[in-house]
């Protein structure tokens, strides 16, 4: 008799498949109950609404969990003033979560200068973010695809380019717009690379914005890496 499948299994497989050397992953539930923080991360989210404390605690946990996976013990992950994780000092680190999963990145500051990872739900985006998230370049490669993918792709943009936003943040300290972020999709190599828009030159960073795209469980994941 076939085992049920386990969507968070699945998504946890996929994203070690792509992961490179000196980064370790964990995944977690969002909807399981909250706990398992350290004192500075619980009352972080002390004022915050139920669903909010519950994500909040599944992304502390999977961060936990991928110290371990580096031989590391487990270390708080503070929140700063802009909402972003601080990590424990010598590491780096991303947390990402939908509806259907949440995962956690975590390297040693000497192995690699950002990480990133972004999870969606693995659905169409909705027609009127199109605009908004997509540039005139984007739209027409969308409009290239078979129609019935249209909507799962322009997810697959919107993901990206918050991958991307993730992987920047920590290093230059930007606030970016999605029109500050072109991107180009390798459909058939599940590759994606990223530039900046010419009215954003004056943000680039100094390495090649570049990473993995996938899907499993029902979630849609993009996973960047800056050495």
């Amino acid at each position: 008799m076939a085992l049920d499948s386990d969507p968070l299994a699945e998504l946890a497989t996929a994203l070690e498949r792509v992961l490179p050397p000196g980064v370790a992953m964990a995944v977690e539930d969002p909807a399981a109950p909250e706990g398992g923080l350290f004192a500075v991360e619980a009352e972080a989210m002390s004022r915050a609404v139920p669903a909010r404390r519950t994500e909040f605690a599944a992304g502390r946990r999977a961060a936990h969990r991928a110290m371990a996976r580096l031989g590391l013990a487990p270390a708080p992950v503070a929140m700063g003033p802009d909402r972003a994780p601080v990590w424990p000092r010598g590491l780096i680190g991303s947390i990402s979560h939908c509806e259907g999963g949440c995962a956690a990145l975590v390297a040693r500051m000497a192995d690699m200068q950002a990480v990133a990872v972004d999870l969606e739900p693995d659905a169409d985006l909705p027609d009127d973010l199109l605009p908004v998230v997509c540039s005139p370049a984007e739209r027409a490669w969308l409009r290239d695809l078979a129609p019935a993918r249209t909507g799962r792709m322009a997810r697959l943009i919107f993901s990206v380019k918050e991958c991307v936003y993730k992987l920047q943040y920590p290093l230059t300290g930007k606030i970016m717009e999605f029109s500050d972020i072109e991107v180009e999709i390798d459909l058939s190599h599940q590759r994606f690379s990223a530039r900046l828009a010419a009215h954003g030159t004056k943000h680039a960073p100094p390495w090649t914005l570049a990473g993995r795209f996938g899907q499993a469980g029902g979630v849609m994941f993009c996973l960047s890496f800056a050495r």
